[in-house]
């Protein structure tokens, strides 16, 4: 911990100074701010008497598991114009606009959130209900400097996982025609890590695009529904219940590059 604050105490004199920050260094910050409200979170639930409630409702055969990124009380970056949300806001509705999709495609999807039980309390629901495969929602940010989709796992929790990251990342390319800044495997500390190896089944965290990028975000407003569609579709692809006609009627957006502005 004293190494910790004393990392940080260097980081903030840096940022005081006027110098930029990598974008490695402002991830790593993120990770540490993500595990102390993870952290609060859980005792919150502790106090409220909500922490290890049963959850019993099981997933029949195949099933999407969504986790809604960050907390009410800790609502994860704010996306600037025209989103104007926060993340977990703006992925309550995309969450929704993923399961109505799966129902459509006949793909059984449930939403967990991290409110009052923390990451392991929401993972532990998912592999409660039985789930087949498991995305948590986000969106990126940095300081407006930086552009993309992305999408992160760890291959060493579930052999799986990376090709389920790689079938959501091609779906959120095509939806959104955003930069392709790949997949990212997480390592232990690192950030979006405690989330895609918290249970063995394919795993993954998405980032589709940064809030705070004008141009990302307007990608994001206004192909929302197209990209609750490709996620839909990804994991109807996953779970083998993806009819042909479903495949053709995928569209591909053409897609920016993402340069040295968006690494």
């Amino acid at each position: 911990m004293e190494k910790t604050m004393s990392d940080l105490d260097i980081l903030k004199k840096r940022i005081n100074s006027g110098e930029k920050i990598k974008f490695q260094e402002f991830e790593d910050l993120l990770a540490q701010q993500e595990a102390i409200e993870d952290a609060l979170e859980i005792m919150r639930g502790n106090a409220n008497g909500l922490r290890g409630e049963p959850f019993t409702l099981r997933a029949s055969g195949l099933g999407l598991a969504i986790v809604v990124g960050h907390t009410q009380n800790a609502q994860g970056a704010y996306g600037g114009p025209p989103i104007n949300q926060s993340e977990y806001v703006w992925n309550k509705d995309l969450a929704s606009r993923i399961t109505a999709a799966c129902s459509r495609l006949g793909v059984p999807a449930k939403i967990f959130y991290r409110d009052n039980v923390g990451i392991s309390g929401a993972y532990q629901q998912v592999l409660n209900w039985g789930a087949t495969c498991v995305m948590e929602l986000h969106f990126n940010a940095h300081m407006g400097a930086a552009k993309g989709t992305e999408t992160l796992y760890d291959a060493e929790t579930n052999s799986g996982s990376k090709e389920w990251a790689k079938r959501l990342q091609r779906a959120m390319l095509e939806a959104l025609g955003t930069a392709d800044r790949d997949l990212k495997e997480r390592d232990p500390g690192g950030r979006g890590y405690e989330s895609v190896s918290a249970i063995d089944i394919p795993s993954a965290l998405v980032e589709p695009f940064f809030g705070d990028n004008v141009s990302d975000a307007t990608k994001g407003h206004n192909n929302k529904d197209e990209l609750a569609e490709a996620l839909a579709r990804a994991a109807a692809a996953q779970l083998g219940t993806l009819s042909p006609f479903w495949i053709s009627a995928a569209k591909p957006r053409q897609r920016e590059h993402c340069g040295l502005r968006g690494k």
